[in-house]
């Protein structure tokens, strides 16, 4: 399969009902010289770019603890992006909507060559899927002596120009652009809505997943900058960082992963007690430069969005306290109530909610309601008032090992409960009929449809709740998993 683009001509493989193209530079390699600037237009090439595997992938650390796998691809250009393509359609003159696709990882991990990020089913649902890289961890987030930050969003916002001046070669409609993510994509997608060089370059939203705080404050950032530098022991400038070998850099970065990543306590009580302290921290900053406005403000202004898909999983972090039998104490988890900021009443409420005398398994829930859900609602409230059509789901289907937890609606959505790693997930024998209707629900948004349910507005609060037997709930997002695994 040959496309033109505007840097040169690139082959990928034809599969059946798609084509691939894999690996394609939508920006100049950064590495080694360039990994701290800001994305720089690509380099145009001569002769037909191999594009039939996948591309580098962005400097990061290792991390033992996936929750599916995240294979690391070497060479000096992880600015590139995969493009999945309905078969026979390229050179018909057909335009099919296109969803840019943003990965998970914590802002420190993840890459386009992922196995669960293929795309096959959704261009054989009349669909464009494209993939990008973006950078993580400092290179993606550090403000160096230049003041710029948030490189990780440039590289987002330069994908997405790379789709409006090439989508058409593929088939693919560059005014009806839907961006997607999980996890820290899904809050790189809302932080995007407060962009000025985003604007008009993608006009729907899906964020599954996005994790508080949406967008870390300048001094914050500023001051992790600092520690990061002088952790290495060197300035704080392009030049100096890019001198630094990649191997120091990512034994430092590893060091500043999540405590619950590298080595979460071994006593419930300790976990109890420290639950809710730990928070990214690299992540989008609120900078005024690149990101002008926070998701909140900019999704309070009708028409920000043609449309919004939002929602979480219904047990997205519990899994993180770890195994609560025996249950740790009700004081310790007055302490990791106290880090949410919440009181003991809030946890005495819990307990009540999920029916258990278990304190343990009420700070799990609220870890989950804390860190993915109440973001979630206040998100559909604030673009629901202004007008703007939404549409906000929970994925309570309970996965044998973890129940409805982070990740698990990923082999959902993309229709893919084969890929690799799944199984281990999701256990031997998950329901097919649900990844149908999961995946079915952001191909309809794509085209422009509603997802399949009724709009979330602030009176009613429809949301629809995917599981067994899938099915709306009203006020879904504050409801506990049990009550809405009940109905």
């Amino acid at each position: 399969m040959i496309v033109q683009t505007d840097c040169g001509t690139v082959e990928g493989t034809a599969g059946d009902g798609y084509a691939a193209f894999l690996g394609i530079p939508y920006a100049a390699a950064p590495y080694p010289e360039h990994a701290f600037d800001p994305p720089r237009p690509p380099t145009p090439w001569t002769g037909v770019f191999d594009a039939t595997s996948p591309g580098a992938s962005p400097a990061h650390p290792h991390v033992d603890q996936e929750l599916f796998p995240d294979p690391v691809v070497a060479g000096d250009n992880p600015l590139n992006l995969n493009v999945y393509t309905p078969a026979g359609h390229m050179d018909s003159g057909a335009t099919h909507p296109v969803v840019l696709w943003l990965y998970g990882g914590g802002f420190f991990t993840g890459s386009n060559a992922s196995p669960w990020y293929t795309g096959e089913s959704f261009a054989r649902n009349g669909i464009v899927l494209v993939v990008p890289n973006y950078r993580v961890a400092a290179e993606g987030f550090m403000i160096l002596d230049d003041q710029l930050a948030n490189r990780a969003l440039q590289d987002v916002i330069q994908a997405l120009r790379w789709v409006r001046d090439n989508i058409t070669a593929f088939g693919g409609d560059p005014t009806r652009v839907t961006v997607a993510g999980q996890s820290a994509g899904a809050t790189a997608a809302l932080a995007l809505t407060g962009c000025p060089d985003a604007r008009g370059l993608f006009h729907r939203l899906a964020a599954m997943s996005a994790g508080t705080p949406l967008l870390a404050a300048r001094s914050r950032m500023q001051r992790l900058s600092e520690e990061f530098a002088a952790e290495l022991r060197t300035e704080r400038t392009r030049t100096a960082l890019t001198h630094i070998p990649v191997s120091q850099r990512l034994a430092l970065e590893a060091t500043w992963l999540p405590e619950e990543v590298q080595a979460p306590p071994h006593s419930v009580e300790e976990r109890a007690r420290r639950a809710g302290r730990g928070a990214l921290r690299w992540q989008p900053t609120h900078d005024g430069d690149i990101v002008t406005v926070a998701p909140s403000e900019a999704l309070a202004v009708p028409g920000a969005l043609d449309a919004l898909l939002i929602g979480t999983t219904v047990e997205e972090w519990n899994f993180i306290l770890g195994d609560t039998a025996p249950a740790p104490s009700k004081q310790a988890c007055v302490e990791g109530f106290a880090n949410l900021g919440r009181t003991v009443e809030d946890l005495d409420q819990y307990l009540q909610a999920l029916g258990t005398d278990n304190a343990g398994q009420a700070l799990a829930q609220a870890l989950t309601d804390h860190t993915f859900r109440s973001p979630a609602h206040r998100i559909a409230q604030t673009a629901a008032t202004a007008g703007i059509p939404t549409y906000a789901y929970q994925f309570a289907w309970p996965a044998p090992v973890f129940g409805a937890a982070h990740c698990t609606d990923l082999p959902f959505v993309f229709d893919h409960l084969d890929a690799p790693g799944a199984t281990e997930l999701l256990g031997p024998n998950p329901p097919a009929h649900l990844a149908t209707v999961v995946h079915t629900a952001l191909v309809r948004f794509a085209h422009g449809e509603n997802p399949g349910w009724t709009a979330y507005d602030t009176t009613e609060r429809h949301v629809m709740v995917f599981d067994d037997h899938s099915h709306e709930v009203p006020d879904a997002l504050r409801r506990t998993p049990q009550d809405l695994r009940r109905r």
